[in-house]
């Protein structure tokens, strides 16, 4: 199993699922992908009045308030729906990282549901969704220095005890996605309120995005529960 999410964060209201893709070109974003984000961005323009209106958004909220129960503040760490959602509001984009992120970031603002990506060659599977003890290692993105560790919070953690995201808010710099990648752990996010065949449905979308975009191949290495 590559993928495994404890009881403890089921409880709390989790579910997430992942995906191995193998063999994809990631490059900088082409045009293509721009125009879909694009128009993507400009429903979002029109559907969604203000960053307010995103927060009473039923998902958007589900995520707030699982942030408070690990202990988190969403005002200052915002769930990543959010903060993608608000950067579309503001500037009718998406952030630009690089052509693999760019596409599941348009899936996670189409369907609000939280993705990240970790480079596979750099991990020690499996990857467990649990929550933290203090023993991790965190290194943020962006960073050389570790960071501490805050028991109770929930995480994506490596065999080898590594953090590759805490919460659904930073991801690791040591198994970040680089144009190098090849090989990919795409993990999907959502939580109770996520209806189990709209989190199906966001793993099926993600398999049709990312290809599309980047090639390779993909194979669902857990359903979301």
């Amino acid at each position: 199993m590559t993928f495994v999410v404890s009881d403890h964060c089921r409880r709390l209201g989790l579910r997430a699922g992942a995906v191995v893709f193998r063999g994809l070109r990631i490059g900088n974003r082409d045009a293509a992908l721009h125009d879909a984000i694009v128009g993507e961005a400009r429903s979002i323009q029109a559907r969604y009045e203000s960053s307010r209106t995103v927060r009473t958004l039923p998902e958007v909220s589900a995520f707030r308030e699982l942030l408070r129960r690990a202990g988190a503040n969403p005002r200052r760490e915002q769930p990543s729906v959010e903060r993608l959602l608000n950067y579309v509001l503001k500037r009718g984009d998406l952030p630009a990282i690089n052509q693999l992120v760019d596409a599941y970031n348009l899936v996670s603002v189409r369907l609000l549901c939280s993705l990240g990506a970790h480079d596979l060659n750099a991990i020690d599977t499996p990857v467990s969704l649990r929550l933290l003890t203090g023993e991790e290692t965190f290194t943020p993105l962006g960073s050389e220095v570790a960071a501490p560790i805050v028991p109770g919070e929930f995480g994506y953690v490596d065999a080898r005890g590594r953090v590759l995201c805490r919460l659904d808010v930073l991801q690791a710099e040591f198994s970040k996605v680089t144009t190098a990648t090849t090989n990919v752990l795409l993990i999907v996010e959502g939580t109770a309120e996520h209806a189990p065949d709209k989190m199906r449905q966001a793993v099926e979308e993600t398999i049709k995005t990312v290809t599309a975009y980047c090639g390779g191949t993909a194979q669902v290495a857990a359903w979301p529960e």
